[in-house]
């Protein structure tokens, strides 16, 4: 519990709000978030486009249908025929026309949002790998002061177990004597009370009854 105490990290949920871990964990995830959420743009851009150049074929393709469906009419002699199939052939044009140009600016915007995206990667990278450096001598360093904080304590007179043992010792001994002293005292007590035995007046007598 105490080389815990001394040698280990903080409980994250322990950890005061302004803890700088807290903090730097914080704006790394928001930046890892910002991240994702720019990887989803992107991938959503990409597809926009995607789905344009398919239009785009798609268009390509009815053009030259309409395009010879138009001379096939033109040759049979049916030319308001022909020329209904050239005006909605001029329509898809213009949509070819507008829908290439609109392609042609997401796929710069795809490039330039490529760029980004990649910075923000080697961005997060770096942030996460220096993150992992501060936390690491952060907590190496708080280990370091909790341990010589521990290691520099000098207890008091009244907390000190050498002291202390030192006192139950001297006061086990005294006891001891004490009471050792004590039942010196009382069988010698015992010993007074008994009949005949140190009372003058039995002495005397025992005297006169081996004279008489």
């Amino acid at each position: 519990m105490v080389l815990k105490r001394i040698f280990g990290g903080r409980d994250p949920d322990t950890q005061p709000s302004d803890d700088p871990r807290v903090r730097l964990e914080q704006a790394v995830a928001r930046r890892a978030e910002e991240y994702a959420s720019a990887r989803l743009g992107l991938a959503e851009v990409a597809t926009g486009r995607r789905r344009i150049e398919l239009l785009v074929d798609r268009h390509r393709a009815e053009i030259g249908e309409l395009d010879d469906a138009a001379r096939d009419q033109l040759r049979a002699g049916r030319e308001d025929e022909a020329r209904r199939l050239l005006v909605r052939r001029a329509g898809l044009l213009e949509q070819v026309e507008s829908l290439t140009a609109h392609r042609d600016q997401i796929a710069a915007q795809v490039e330039q949002m490529r760029e980004l995206t990649a910075r923000m990667r080697d961005d997060l990278d770096r942030m996460q790998a220096e993150k992992a450096t501060v936390l690491a001598t952060l907590s190496a360093a708080e280990a370091q002061e909790r341990a010589a904080a521990a290691l520099a304590a000098v207890p008091g007179a009244e907390d000190d177990p050498r002291a202390l043992l030192a006192q139950a010792r001297d006061r086990a001994e005294s006891l001891s004597l004490r009471a050792g002293a004590d039942a010196e005292v009382a069988t010698a007590s015992a010993r007074g009370r008994e009949p005949g035995v140190g009372d003058p007046v039995e002495r005397h007598l025992d005297e006169l009854r081996r004279g008489g």
